[in-house]
């Protein structure tokens, strides 16, 4: 038993132990994570291929509204506009367009129109594209970790400049009762201005890709350590 414990080295032994169970673990954390995102994106096509449902509907579900498309009349108030800072599209700097838009039932929700590029001089705010179609809503409903509020205080008058599109935080600047979530204007309807909302779920597969990475790293791990004991073996002298 002696001899056994001087070949493999007691703390590199542990030290190996200790590596190889956590490089493991992560493997198959990531696994369970793929899993997890499968589940999500499985979800979330299940909800962009429901039937479109009106905003009186979206403010009662309970489920997920992510993706949910949202159709409804009523009409937008044109003079509330957000502009949304620090947006990048295509590599111009400018705002995302927010309006508020009330259904004929009451229901009020933020509707996201797209990009405006802005100007180099950051006092002077962009024109924002007039209306063409007040009467209409068509998009999809979105709701994210949204941004601290911080800062939407500094600015007065139409249109305001703001770090978030929390309904709530623009609600209270607005004094409006806008919905929990907000609505991403459809690209088919005549008002849409550019943009790149892309999908905020990671691929299942990046995840395996991960998984691997960990797999492999506990592999090699191991083969050093009987590479290292073999090694240590072989130079020991005979008897």
């Amino acid at each position: 038993m002696n001899q056994l414990f001087s070949i493999l080295n007691l703390r590199l032994f542990l030290f190996t132990g200790f590596f190889l169970f956590v490089f493991i673990r992560l493997g198959f954390w990531q696994l369970d994570r793929a899993e997890e995102k499968e589940t999500q994106l499985t979800e979330q096509a299940a909800t962009e291929a429901a039937p479109p449902v009106s905003l009186y509907t979206a403010s009662q579900e309970k489920a997920r509204l992510s993706g949910q498309l949202i159709e409804d009349r009523g009409f937008f108030l044109e003079e509330v506009v957000f502009l949304r800072d620090n947006v990048i599209f295509e590599g111009t700097v400018g705002f995302e367009v927010m309006r508020p838009f009330r259904s004929e039932t009451g229901e009020m929700a933020l509707v996201n129109f797209g990009f405006v590029p802005g100007g180099t001089d950051r006092s002077v705010l962009p024109v924002v594209p007039a209306l063409t179609k007040i009467n209409d809503l068509a998009g999809r409903a979105y709701i994210g970790e949204w941004a601290k509020d911080a800062g939407i205080e500094l600015y007065t008058g139409w249109p305001r400049i703001t770090p978030t599109q929390s309904p709530l935080a623009n609600g209270k600047i607005a004094q409006l009762p806008l919905l929990s979530f907000i609505v991403r204007l459809d690209s088919s309807h005549p008002d849409a201005l550019p943009r790149f909302w892309p999908l905020t779920v990671t691929s299942p597969e990046k995840h395996r890709g991960y998984a691997l990475q960990w797999f492999l790293m506990a592999v090699a791990l191991l083969s050093l350590f009987f590479v290292y004991t073999w090694t240590q073996h072989r130079e020991q002298p005979d008897g």
